[in-house]
């Protein structure tokens, strides 16, 4: 059917007396009736008696019987899906059908039916109706009429054609020309050209499924004593196959004369939508551009029909809000509308699309300002702090669309944003999140996953909520229970930011003097193959483990004893060190000897890290030499989870002890739980250890072939996923290229690789698991272009 004969309404030619007389004699129903508007249906209000109010449609002659069957049975499977909805119930005629067909006296055949009448008053009429929170809820309702809808189907869900259907608004383009308006008219012919270009493609992407799309202000009744409460959805007659954003645009579209904000509107409507169909995020961001189709659409609709000399019930009372709303919410703008529609369903905000698909930066200069005003001058990776707005897989994504490799972050072990994480956390988080007073299933399976290959001295866990708090309360208990309150670690260690952890990681406190180091805490030189003293000792592990015994010598001249050596076996903060074979035994064996335990600092090394899942398998400290594990970082993938594992023994010695009342108002919540759970499941389903094993030796060996031509590489080291790289300005005298590192790692930046230090003048890779060759190759060209530099 052309958009010219869409335009003439053809409303049935039946006289009231007619339909009087069908629809008592079909279903034996009388009383008063009233004659409702409608665009292309004869529809009257019949006041029955005993209250029995009910409205009887009679179809246009042209509307397939398909298209009537759908909207029947469309009323029954929302009644099936969700009996609370007010719609309208199908009222069967005397001989027990959903609707039947009669005939005009000049032959034309016309189906009629009858639903049941919902009583409230018609939104638009309601000056109270208009507020922010009726908004909000009538939003609501119409995504529980999605929602209901959303399994349904019919075999004339695509047929029900008519001039409102945004998926067919093409087809209105040529009536632009009937607009008297110039303006009017250039800015309706832009939206209409833009929709061909953008909008339409984009919303082919979306959930499509049989909607409603006529959920206006005519269409919505209220509660007369509370007008912010929708109390009815009627007329399904534009019922159709379509985006779910259609009902959203169409729920917003009944503006006040008083109000000049399209944008709050549709925020308000798209909130509550979401709050019970939750949207997608190519939905959310596309409902601006569908807002302003629709308010093109019905511009040029309503404008061309004033062409015509048809005569009847006026199908819009006042349609001037449509023009006007539709230039309001374009001078408002797009960035604005999909900004603060995000913000208004909680979507995280970052650039909008532009009108050829490319991502809109936001203000920078005003974020930092704001950054600096609310957070302080907290440090940065880079001279220019990245805006950094999402993440995928291997990539991080700046608010104007740059693309960045990651090589540096070691939280998302698995990758960032891993839709299995995502969905675990989503899915425990709508059901419960609570602490580990309550017994709950998801912390008990963990646990014990957790901890299913390990050694049985090591069978018991306490959550936290990262990795300082887990080596914090590790270094606690054992020493409580070693009556000891000494600590010894490795040069250059990082093991927190609590004030006991912060003591524990002399990165912190070494370049002050010496007076002013934490007396208790002593550091044992480092086990450098490299450019230690021992490098080439056949010796070496001996060598330098026997700096433990000084060490333990030292604390005792201070009056302290070691309650614990603790230890990241990556050796990251100290340059990704590889320790001679044997070293860590050798040093967990005189620790041991002087009454201290070992904690394997696994928030950097272990989950998968060096090639193994347990870091200090991976760098020969064997089990039994091993009495706590602490975990944090890549454990719940960036979601807040600690860890600290330890054998039932000393957990009952320690809660027997000063410490009874162990808790974490949020470690071990079901949450971090699921999300630690669903870590597991990737690394295993994904086989992510063997696989990043294999990786993580083609990227050293790619590192160890650009060595041979850049002379400032001057050593490569590491295992599985976790690589250093030391920078010198001389391989004989392995002078550290302390400047130059720098350098490198703001050049890289600018080719979009994220890479960081260790030390001074040591590159520290840790790249996520799921990395394959491609990536390698990206880092590895990129890395040769800026070491060409």
């Amino acid at each position: 059917m052309s958009t010219d004969a869409l335009l003439l309404r053809n409303l049935p030619n039946f006289s009231l007396e007619a339909a009087r007389l069908v629809v008592a004699r079909r279903y034996g129903i009388e009383g008063s009736y009233k004659q409702l508007a409608s665009e292309r249906d004869l529809s009257w209000r019949i006041e029955g008696v005993a209250g029995r109010n009910v409205v009887v449609k009679i179809s246009n002659a042209s509307e397939p019987a398909g298209v009537v069957d759908m909207q029947v049975k469309a009323l029954h499977h929302i009644f099936e899906r969700d009996p609370a909805l007010p719609v309208p119930r199908v009222v069967p005629s005397r001989a027990g059908a959903a609707y039947e067909w009669i005939e005009h006296g000049l032959g034309a055949r016309h189906m009629i039916r009858v639903l049941t009448f919902l009583s409230g008053e018609v939104m638009e009429q309601v000056e109270g109706a208009f507020s922010a929170e009726a908004r909000y809820n009538i939003g609501a309702m119409v995504g529980r009429l999605a929602h209901a809808l959303r399994d349904f189907f019919h075999p004339y869900a695509c047929s029900n054609v008519h001039l409102w259907d945004i998926s067919r608004a093409l087809a209105v383009r040529p009536q632009i020309e009937k607009i008297s308006d110039a303006k009017r008219r250039q800015l309706c012919g832009e939206i209409f050209d833009r929709a061909e270009r953008f909008t339409l493609p984009q919303l082919l992407k979306t959930r499509r499924q049989l909607v409603h799309q006529d959920s206006h202000g005519g269409n919505i009744l209220v509660d007369p004593r509370n007008s912010t409460l929708p109390v009815g959805i009627i007329d399904f007659g534009d019922m159709g196959y379509n985006s779910i954003v259609a009902d959203i645009v169409t729920a917003s579209e009944t503006f006040s004369r008083y109000d000049d904000d399209p944008i709050a509107y549709l925020c308000d409507v798209t909130s509550g939508f979401d709050s019970t169909y939750p949207l997608e995020e190519n939905e959310i961001d596309l409902i601006f551009d569908a807002m302003l189709l629709r308010l093109a659409m019905a511009t040029v609709i309503l404008e061309a029909r004033e062409a015509t000399d048809e005569s009847g019930i006026r199908h819009i009372q006042d349609a001037s809000h449509y023009p006007r709303m539709m230039t309001l919410l374009s001078g408002q703008g797009r960035a604005q509308a999909v900004r603060r529609l995000r913000q208004a369903c909680r979507f995280p905000v970052y650039g909008a699309m532009g009108n050829d698909g490319e991502r809109l930066a936001d203000d920078y200069d005003l974020l930092r300002h704001e950054r600096e005003a609310h957070l302080g001058p907290i440090w940065h990776f880079y001279k220019k702090p990245l805006h950094i707005t999402r993440a995928d897989g291997a990539w991080m994504y700046a608010a104007d669309g740059t693309a960045y490799l990651d090589v540096y972050n070691n939280v998302p072990q698995i990758g960032h944003c891993h839709p299995h994480v995502a969905k675990a956390i989503y899915r425990q988080a709508s059901a419960l999140n609570t602490n580990t007073r309550y017994m709950c299933d998801v912390t008990v399976e963990y646990a014990a996953r957790l901890t299913a290959d390990l050694p049985d001295h090591l069978d018991n866990c306490i959550f936290v909520n990262s990795g300082s708090e887990a080596n914090d309360l590790a270094m606690q208990i054992a020493m409580s229970l070693s009556k000891h309150d000494g600590g010894l670690i490795i040069d250059q260690a990082y093991h927190g930011c609590t004030e006991l952890t912060t003591a524990l990681s002399n990165e912190s406190w070494r370049h002050l003097p010496a007076e002013e180091h934490p007396k208790q805490i002593e550091a044992l030189m480092a086990p450098d193959m490299y450019r230690g003293p021992y490098a080439s000792d056949p010796q070496a592990a001996e060598r330098y483990a026997a700096d433990a015994d000084r060490a333990i010598a030292t604390l005792s001249e201070r009056g302290h004893r070691p309650a614990a050596f603790m230890v990241d076996t990556a050796l990251c903060s100290s340059g990704v060190l590889q320790a001679p074979e044997n070293y860590f035994n050798l040093v967990a064996q005189k620790v041991r000897s002087a009454g201290g335990f070992v904690i394997a600092d696994e928030v950097q090394a272990g989950c998968g890290r060096m090639g193994t899942f347990w870091g200090f398998r991976a760098n020969g400290l064997k089990d039994d030499n091993v009495d706590f594990i602490t975990m944090g970082k890549p454990v719940g993938n960036g979601h807040p989870l600690g860890v600290v594992i330890l054998s039932s023994a000393l957990m009952k010695r320690f809660l027997n002890g000063t410490y009874p009342l162990l808790f974490s108002t949020f470690g071990g919540n079901t949450v971090a739980c699921a999300a630690g759970m669903a870590v597991l499941d990737v690394i295993e389903r994904e086989n992510l250890i063997d696989r990043s094993a294999v990786i993580g030796d083609y990227l050293r060996q790619e590192l160890r072939r650009l060595a041979e031509r850049h002379a400032i590489i001057g050593d490569i080291r590491g295992l599985g996923m976790m690589t250093g790289v030391e920078l010198v300005t001389d391989r004989l005298t392995k002078e550290p290229a302390v400047k130059q590192i720098h350098r490198l790692v703001e050049d890289m930046l600018a080719r979009n690789i994220l890479i960081g230090k260790g030390t001074s003048n040591t590159l520290k890779l840790r790249p996520p698991l799921i990395w394959s060759r491609n990536e390698v190759d990206i880092f590895i060209s990129a890395f040769d272009g800026s070491l060409s530099m």
